[in-house]
């Protein structure tokens, strides 16, 4: 059929809606994600400071205007009985409108509830209105609480809101304008009409550089933040999609490379078309038909079958993206929906048409400009012209080219995948977890926290399906909280070095054990580490060891956080490290603190089970639910489900493009054949001929054996020089594997020399 293949058809929807579609938002192409990178933090993205970003935003000359928020989480309830966790965000008051929004109900923020101290004020996001409070329009101005404390309702949210992407509601950020050296804060920028990126960004620069901070820096007091950090400014979108815009874009590439090869294959079989129905056009035109009848109805036979392959294509590739869209994960942002739309109808329709006019039209002129009588005196010929059988061999090779630059990419991104699955540094099998937030307005002290956790977890740990119940801020896989520590004998940091940004997770006892950490050197933390604040111990992992004492032992050595008149910390053991980050990312300086010496009210409670972790929710609802009715569990995930689910980008499109390289090399196959196939049955006369003067069948074969391998080696060799250059493309997805690995050009051209061998026999046993 003459148009996109399913494959096309959905990978094309996935690029719409993630690529093409606006987002939601007024003039959404002049707004700019604000942050700020710290490359001697090596860190991309920090966030943004307070004093940074409200400096920015009143010494500023490119944009409108600009607002922040923060993400956060809190536990709402309204006394009637509704308890549930839900995503929040913090924001200044002006968001809506710098995204050019207003409220669905009630009223917007107003700048005296933005300050510290403000009224304790609430916005609904739509679809938790609609969800959890039914829609109900008397919502506003009721009290619900979060984190038992209360929140007058003063609006609903519009479905457009969709910044901060996860936030279920918003409330005002009341942030202190002056505070230094913390850095969590997201932003968004109006520019002005006229305005670029890199304009606004020079800009923001200026301003930042300007900015004196006599406050203290966390790694050398004599050095300014802002000579560490700068401002980065980006689309919303390719902050948002990060590496999916990347993968879509190659993605669409492969899905370009199979629609290339679908139609130089079409275009050989029309050329053969039409050399078959030559002397049919000669005849209709020695009897009186028209130039014009015959184009007009080649065209349009070309035409129908366009019209019954676009709508083939278009089913099945609802089809096809319904099993693709299964892949994404739920964490994609609001604004991405894979419904049809404009974009889709017009993709479909250009695809077709162009098939129907590039592949019916110009082989109908061609048809229709035959020399009748020449045509009907060269009938008796059966073998092609030189020039037929070189385009079609032309084609044939470009083909087999295209076919092995997908079949090379695809070798190198599943050999990638393969690599990928290495060892993580802990258990993932029959382990579970979940988190709690203990809200402070109910646990403020230290003590009461350590409480409720110690009795949670020795209840846990009773279960009769618990081997082990522990709890960490942040488990494996469970996002990053960075920190600066300096070390007694170890390694120093000048005013121009880089400085690494330290993990740091506060564990109770028996965690390492449960989660499968090795020990490589020292000691497990204990309960007496957890119940005491002397001695202050910590364990570090492998690479914050290597990092601060090369060739030495951690163990007995201590560190401090930085910063004036913070006390030392004896380090007591050296962990193995993990694939904190996802398998594919690089796992930074660690450093574990017990608990009950650096306590904190947001925990993981991590079970390692004896069989079927999920089984052990139920029970485990129950106990929290009687140790405080108000409290709700919420992101639970085994860490086999996480693990897989940090991976499902780089399977989805490993596997895609394989699927189609597995197309475009049956695609080539099938052209080889075809083409081969053709110019067999035109010399039947000339093989009878020579077979007739003595030539043996061995020789025959061979003969058309050479000629057509020929072809395939000419298309393999100039698709290995192109793999080169789409190799370089793929460097950022190719985990652990070289762009110029032999072995897999060496197992592509194999592969494309048996298919091709095999696409060039039958019709040369035929012969």
């Amino acid at each position: 059929m003459r148009s996109a293949s399913p494959g096309n058809v959905a990978i094309f929807s996935v690029f719409d809606a993630l690529i093409l579609r606006p987002l939601p938002f007024a003039d959404p192409q002049r707004l700019i994600d604000l942050d700020e990178t710290a490359p001697k933090w090596n860190l991309h993205f920090v966030g943004g400071s307070p004093i940074d970003f409200y400096n920015w935003q009143e010494h500023n000359s490119t944009f409108d205007s600009m607002a922040a928020y923060g993400n956060d989480g809190a536990n709402l309830s309204d006394g009637a009985g509704l308890r549930q966790r839900i995503k929040t965000a913090n924001v200044t008051y002006n968001l809506l409108d710098v995204l050019g929004l207003k409220p669905a109900l009630g009223r917007n923020f107003l700048p005296e509830e933005d300050r510290p101290k403000g009224a304790k004020v609430i916005l609904l996001g739509y679809e938790l209105w609609q969800g959890l409070f039914r829609g109900d329009r008397g919502i506003v101005g009721r009290i619900v609480k979060l984190d038992n404390e209360a929140y007058t309702v003063i609006g609903v949210l519009p479905r457009e809101a969709v910044l901060p992407y996860e936030a279920q509601a918003w409330t005002a950020l009341d942030s202190e304008h002056d505070k230094f050296g913390s850095y969590f804060l997201g932003g968004v920028g109006r520019l002005k009409r006229g305005v670029t990126v890199d304009q606004a960004r020079a800009d923001l620069l200026r301003v930042h550089r300007s900015l004196t901070n006599a406050g203290e820096n966390s790694v050398q007091s004599s050095q300014k933040l802002n000579e560490i950090t700068s401002p980065i400014l980006t689309s919303l979108r390719e902050r948002a999609l990060g590496d999916l815009t990347t993968v879509t874009r190659v993605l669409l590439g492969a899905v370009a490379m199979v629609l290339l090869i679908a139609c130089v294959n079409v275009a050989g079989l029309m050329l053969v078309r039409a050399e078959g129905r030559s002397r049919e056009i000669a005849v209709r035109t020695a009897v009186g038909a028209s130039r014009g009848r015959i184009v007009r109805q080649l065209f349009t036979e070309s035409l129908l079958l366009a019209a019954a392959g676009g709508i083939g294509g278009v089913l099945l590739g609802q089809v096809f993206l319904k099993g693709l869209v299964s892949f994404i994960p739920d964490d994609v942002p609001r604004w991405v929906r894979f419904d049809l739309d404009w974009r889709f109808a017009l993709f479909a329709v250009a695809v077709t048409g162009a098939a129907a006019v590039v592949f019916g039209l110009a082989p109908a002129f061609q048809a229709a400009s035959l020399d009748a009588a020449r045509c009907l005196h060269e009938m008796g010929r059966s073998t092609l012209s030189r020039r037929k059988r070189r385009a079609l061999g032309v084609l044939a090779a470009v083909e087999v080219t295209l076919a092995v630059v997908l079949l090379s990419s695809s070798g190198l991104l599943l050999e990638a995948f393969r690599k990928v699955h290495t060892d993580p540094g802990f258990r993932t099998e029959n382990v579970i977890a979940w988190d709690l937030r203990l809200p402070e307005t109910v646990y403020p002290k230290p003590e009461q926290q350590y409480t409720f956790y110690k009795t949670l977890l020795d209840r846990l740990g009773a279960l009769p399906g618990v081997r082990s119940a522990s709890a960490a801020s942040l488990p494996p896989l469970g996002g990053h909280s960075g920190y600066f520590f300096v070390s007694e004998n170890g390694r120093q940091f000048g005013a121009k070095d880089d400085t690494p940004v330290t993990l740091l997770v506060r564990s109770m006892h028996g965690y390492f054990q449960g989660m499968g950490i090795r020990l490589l050197a020292g000691r497990f933390f204990d309960e007496h580490d957890e119940s005491r604040m002397e001695p202050r111990v910590a364990i570090v992992n492998e690479t914050f060891a290597r990092f601060y004492w090369p060739g030495q032992s951690a163990v007995g050595k201590r560190i401090a956080m930085a910063g004036k008149d913070n006390p030392w910390i004896e380090v007591v053991g050296v962990t193995r490290d993990t694939k904190h980050y996802g398998l594919d990312q690089e796992m930074k300086p660690c450093v574990f603190r017990p608990f009950g010496q650096f306590p904190t009210s947001s925990m993981a409670i991590v079970l390692f089970t004896a069989g079927d972790p999920e089984t052990e929710v139920a029970p485990a609802r129950q106990i929290i639910a009687q140790l405080d009715p108000d409290l709700p569990m919420f992101g639970v995930r085994t860490m086999a489900a996480q693990l897989q689910h940090s991976l499902w980008e780089r399977r989805a499109y490993s596997w895609l493009f394989a699927a189609f390289a597995a197309v475009a090399i049956l695609l080539a196959a099938a052209g080889i054949y075809g083409v081969i196939s053709f110019g067999v049955s035109r010399r039947t006369r000339e093989i009878g001929i020579r077979m007739a003067l003595g030539a043996r069948p061995s020789q025959v074969m061979r003969a058309v054996l050479a000629s057509g391998m020929t072809v395939v080696g000419i298309g393999a060799i100039a698709g290995l020089i192109a793999s080169q250059f789409t190799a370089r493309l793929l460097q950022s997805l190719l985990f652990g594997v070289s762009a110029h690995d032999v072995a897999a050009y060496a197992t592509v051209v194999a592969g494309v020399a048996a298919i091709g061998f095999l696409a060039n026999y039958i019709p040369a046993r035929r012969a």
